[in-house]
């Protein structure tokens, strides 16, 4: 076994070893947040119809564009509406005939009073009469032409209201809010589905009391994406300045410099950099592990090597800041199997 030893100590000395030097360096010191991907600009769309909704086209996370049909209120009480205004155009167009036909005769008989009462035959009271009368069938004439008109109006409100009874998104975004089903009363101005904007997307996270001052207007956090194993770029936007009473806890608001791929609801990871600390480095190729336990080989000034746990804080590129070495401490790179504790290394 010795000789085995002593084989493998002459091995390793036989061949130049790659060494560096522990460097001091800056870490930044982060903290995670939980954050929920939202949009700012959310629509409720709701119906101007009183009715049970007929179909419902969309379900809750749905993608919808501009135009596309939501959902479609039972029109029935419209249709009633409509053959009323329709019966209502058909009479008063007969009123206006019967007005008409009625102001031909009241003129006729009055410039038949006319002639007579120029030669003498009918007295300037009878005349007067039948002036009377012609000047009120005119005035029922217009009278009921104005019944017409109204009569045309409301038949034009019912057919827009008929139009109302399918209901299409205003904006392209996501559904993210049914709040009545298929069979159930939709009454106007009441919300039926709620849009988010895809076109606009933010993150948020509740921050604790104690973290709050770290964060500043347009310092910039990564946003990790679990659902789609994407990462974004974004930064602090808004730093809402009222707290919560029961949680203690403040909004901060994040803005993606691209937000491609994010859709509101998705679940996020928030990470800031809160502040700096000095740290040692060294680079991924120097630690190795003997017994199982993580550390590096260092090298005196004799040359000797000796194998010294370390502990790992962070990785930062292809160096990791460590704990258990000073700087400018010389550490071997790629340190061989049968490198062992004290023996003697050449650079």
């Amino acid at each position: 076994m010795k000789k085995i030893l002593a084989l493998g100590a002459c091995i390793v000395s036989l061949f130049a070893l790659e060494m560096t030097v522990a460097k001091k360096g800056v870490l930044d010191i982060k903290k995670t947040y939980v954050a929920d991907i939202y949009s700012p600009k959310q629509v409720m769309v709701a119906t101007r119809l009183m009715g049970y909704i007929k179909k419902m086209s969309v379900e809750e996370g749905d993608l919808v564009k501009k135009g596309e049909m939501l959902f479609e209120v039972d029109p029935a009480d419209i249709y009633s509406m409509l053959n009323q205004a329709r019966g209502a155009v058909l009479q008063a167009r007969s009123g206006v005939l019967m007005a008409e036909m009625a102001y031909a005769d009241a003129k006729k008989d009055y410039l038949r009073f006319k002639n007579l009462y120029k030669n003498g035959a009918v007295s300037k009271r009878d005349f007067e009469k039948m002036k009377l009368m012609m000047d009120i069938r005119k005035k029922q004439v217009d009278m009921a032409k104005g019944m017409l008109k109204q009569a045309k109006s409301a038949l034009e409100r019912a057919r827009a209201q008929l139009k109302y009874a399918k209901v299409t998104s205003p904006i392209t975004g996501v559904v993210t809010m049914k709040m009545k089903k298929v069979a159930e009363m939709a009454l106007p101005g009441y919300p039926v589905i709620v849009l988010s904007d895809i076109n606009s997307i933010k993150a948020k996270s509740l921050v604790k009391e104690s973290d709050v001052d770290k964060f500043k207007i347009g310092m910039p956090v990564i946003i990790k994406v679990p659902a789609i194993k994407k990462t974004y770029k974004a930064k602090v936007s808004t730093i809402i300045p009222a707290g919560d009473n029961f949680t203690h806890s403040f909004v901060v608001k994040y803005t993606f410099e691209n937000h491609k791929g994010l859709l509101p609801g998705m679940y996020a990871k928030a990470e800031v950099v809160v502040g700096k600390k000095e740290a040692i480095f060294v680079p991924f190729a120097a630690l190795t592990t003997r017994g199982g336990i993580v550390g590096v080989f260092v090298v005196d000034e004799n040359d000797i090597a000796h194998f010294t746990p370390v502990k790992q804080i962070a990785q930062v590129g292809d160096n990791i800041a460590v704990e258990g070495i000073k700087a400018n401490t010389k550490v071997i790179l790629y340190p061989p199997a049968n490198l062992v504790d004290g023996q003697k290394v050449e650079e």
